[in-house]
């Protein structure tokens, strides 16, 4: 077929009225196939260097288990967002490739160019986490070593201008809610990576529900990373369902929790033209599951007297197991759980004041179930083993 033949093929494939749904597959496909083909890759090199995750008290496993996932994840999401960032730059100082890109997509150059430096420096603060969490895998950090990081890279996304808001004027409130939000959600995830295929199953749903809210709004940017990153999450997921052959190590979970944490903040959920001012806090019911577990641990081991910081079975799925729950059913459970949040958060922008009290009850009522199911269980274990 004549070039200019294919050009205009190409040009007619990009002007049909689904061209935003193109781009998100075909980013997500890019990010999956990369995912799939780097996750092998990266648990060889694991196998090599030593880097593994040995049996113990705390890990089921019976064999040592890779613990490069983490790189493959961060890989597979940086290749794919940089491959068209290179091809922006180009197309705005070099004519030639600037007629590579099919007209409708043409107009989007300048705004594409102009997200590009907030891009880099979330890219920049991604790469030093995961260097953080890596760091910790090969060698174990204290925890506040590692909180320390999470906290400067915190306070360099607030310098840049990545911060909540809340209708709170003031920078006072935005930089303190902005340090507390990316610190929460980035150690949240880094606990809920507990259990085989727990931390990616998990970050696809709600970065599925996100991705959902970023591109009915047309919020094009925020809505392309999210499709990277569900598609690279996918691809290190078909390896770390149970039994897992690899796991993404603290460089994976932390670098999850960062991302989701950032392109939370960067969305916005609040529409002058709909009645609904408590959509801001959407992500709070979007990321209710891992925000239970983290809070619940830090309670019970508050509550025996322990350290907030010490590494224990007393998580959302390790309760979950205990109840008799298979390792699969209990991840399968939590997927579902996540979902049922998510998709309750997505009415926040089209309700009022009571409908979103009503969104939030909702949550609270439904994670106070299942506290109970969890409650009943353990007492019923405590019974059966004064009478045994």
């Amino acid at each position: 077929m004549p070039p200019l033949a294919v050009y205009k093929a190409v040009q007619r494939f990009y002007t049909n009225p689904y061209m935003w749904l193109i781009l998100y597959a075909c980013t997500f496909g890019i990010a999956l196939g990369l995912g799939l083909l780097f996750t092998p890759i990266g648990r060889r090199a694991a196998l090599a260097w030593g880097l593994v995750d040995s049996p113990g008290e705390r890990k089921p496993q019976q064999r040592p288990i890779p613990l490069f996932g983490g790189a493959a994840i961060f890989g597979a999401l940086a290749l794919t967002v940089a491959l068209p960032s290179c091809l922006v730059l180009c197309a705005t100082h070099f004519s030639a490739c600037a007629a590579l890109i099919p007209a409708p997509y043409a107009g989007y150059l300048p705004g594409a160019l102009s997200v590009l430096p907030k891009l880099g420096t979330i890219g920049l603060g991604g790469l030093v986490i995961f260097l953080i969490g890596l760091w910790d895998d090969f060698r174990e950090l204290a925890p506040r070593v590692k909180l320390l990081g999470q906290i400067l890279v915190a306070m360099v996304m607030i310098a840049l201008h990545v911060r909540i808001t809340l209708f709170v004027p003031g920078f006072a409130f935005s930089a303190a809610a902005t340090l507390i939000w990316i610190i929460l959600i980035t150690n949240a995830f880094n606990l809920l990576d507990n259990m085989d295929g727990l931390c990616a199953g998990v970050a696809v749903v709600a970065s599925a529900v996100f991705f959902g809210v970023s591109a009915a709004q047309g919020h094009y940017f925020i809505a392309v990373l999210l499709a990277a990153f569900i598609g690279a999450l996918m691809g290190f997921l078909k390896y770390n369902r149970h039994p897992a052959s690899v796991f993404m190590g603290d460089a994976g979970s932390m670098f999850i929790g960062y991302f989701i944490a950032v392109m939370s903040i960067l969305q916005t959920y609040y529409e002058p033209s709909a009645a609904g001012p408590l959509a801001v806090l959407m992500p709070l019911v979007i990321l209710a599951v891992p925000l239970y577990d983290t809070l619940s641990v830090i309670l019970i081991r508050v509550s025996h007297g322990e350290s907030i910081f010490k590494a224990d079975r007393r998580h959302f799925s390790h309760r979950l197991l205990a109840l008799g729950m298979p390792v699969r059913g209990a991840a399968w459970f939590i997927y579902l759980l996540t979902l049922c949040t998510g998709l309750s958060a997505t009415f926040l922008p089209r309700v009022g004041w009571a409908g979103g009290l009503i969104v939030f009850a909702q949550t609270a009522l439904v994670l106070l179930v299942v506290a109970i199911l969890e409650y009943v269980g353990e007492c019923r274990r405590d019974n059966d083993a004064a009478s045994g």
